[in-house]
């Protein structure tokens, strides 16, 4: 779908490139979603390991 000044536009397209489209969208969302995750996830490790650092 191509969007112009609030219009929308549908091109034809088989279900199989619809179901791959789908599948590469769902890919890439989990990938950068699981990115975020992993970036927070070290950063509290980062943190924890530098007040277990201070302590000893």
């Amino acid at each position: 779908m191509a969007m112009t000044a609030g219009t929308t536009t549908t091109f034809p397209m088989s279900n199989h490139t619809r179901e791959r489209v789908t599948v590469a969208k769902l890919t890439l969302e989990n990938f950068y979603s699981n990115l975020i995750l992993q970036h927070e996830e070290r950063e509290t490790r980062g943190e924890n390991w530098k007040s277990f650092n201070k302590q000893h």
